[in-house]
């Protein structure tokens, strides 16, 4: 049990992490994630990890890196119910 306890800890740890990350490199992203997500860390995080089709089946994490201005396109999209 003590092993399962340390899991969900470092679990929650790379979560704050990520987000951290997200916040210093990305910042007006994390902004405007943090705001359509009514500031739930839980459900920012599970978006990000996902697999999107607007991405090309990339997470928004991992397009991070190679085009950020596509993951802000997505949440504004998101944000003003443009799905064309």
């Amino acid at each position: 049990m003590c092993h399962k306890n340390a899991n969900y800890s470092l679990k929650k740890h790379t979560n704050v992490a990520e987000l951290e990350h997200l916040k210093a490199e990305h910042f007006d992203i994390y902004q405007e994630l943090m705001e359509q997500f009514k500031l739930d860390d839980r459900v920012c995080k599970e978006w990000l990890t996902k697999p999107k089709p607007f991405l090309q089946g990339k997470s928004p994490f991992e397009q991070l890196t190679i085009n950020a201005d596509e993951v802000m396109d997505m949440l504004i999209r998101m944000r003003t119910g443009d799905f064309s």
